[in-house]
Formats: C-alpha cells, sequence, structure tokens
C-alpha cells in the first residue's frame, strides 16, 4: 500500500517540478546547492528529476498495485520493506540527477576556460 501511495505522490511531484522552469524558485522545486548555482543547471535539475520521478512513479505504482493484489499483510516486514524501497527509489532520483547537475557544471566549466 505505501509504494502505491509513495508512486502516486512521485507522479505529482514530477507534475510540480515539470512547471518550476524558468528563474530558481525559492519555494518548489527540486532545490538543492548545485542546482541553484545558475539558471540552466536549474531547469536541467527540474526536467531530469522531473523525468526520474515520472519513472519511479509508473514503476512504484505497479508495483505497488501488484503487491497489494497478490500479498497480505501478515506482519509488519511488508511495511518496512515497502519503506526500504520508497527510500532507495528517492536516493536513486537524488543521486542520479545530482551527477548529471555535476557532470553539466564541468562542462559549462571547461567551456568558459
Amino acid at each position: 500500500m505505501l509504494i502505491l501511495i509513495c508512486g502516486i505522490g512521485h507522479l505529482m511531484a514530477s507534475l510540480i517540478l515539470r512547471t518550476e522552469t524558468g528563474n530558481i524558485s525559492r519555494i518548489a522545486g527540486y532545490r538543492t546547492k548545485r542546482s541553484m548555482k545558475s539558471d540552466v543547471l536549474w531547469n536541467l535539475g527540474q526536467s531530469y528529476a522531473g523525468k526520474l520521478l515520472v519513472l519511479a512513479g509508473v514503476m512504484n505504482s505497479i508495483i505497488g498495485g501488484l503487491v497489494l493484489l497478490f500479498l497480505r499483510y501478515d506482519n509488519e516486514f511488508y511495511v518496512f520493506a515497502e519503506l526500504l524501497w520508497v527510500i532507495v527509489c528517492l536516493f536513486l532520483v537524488f543521486g542520479l540527477t545530482e551527477w548529471e547537475l555535476k557532470r553539466k557544471e564541468e562542462e559549462m566549466k571547461q567551456q568558459t576556460d
């Protein structure tokens, strides 16, 4: 159940990220130190994290639906396993987005040198 709910939340968050392109927002968006360095990095962070969140959201919604159909919640182990899965997905989104931002930042530094 938790995976399904978080999958829907990921899809909603991806919609927010896709609307936050343009100027750097102080309220919403993929807000890290690196993504807020420039407008180019900001827009890249929003679009890249948004795409990854769509992928994670669809995947989690499908997995969550299958878990609800075929598994019974007999003990609390399932909730912890679902929570661990959601945390891993979010760390992957964060890590891959930061990796892409770092690559773009280094590329921009090389162009200016």
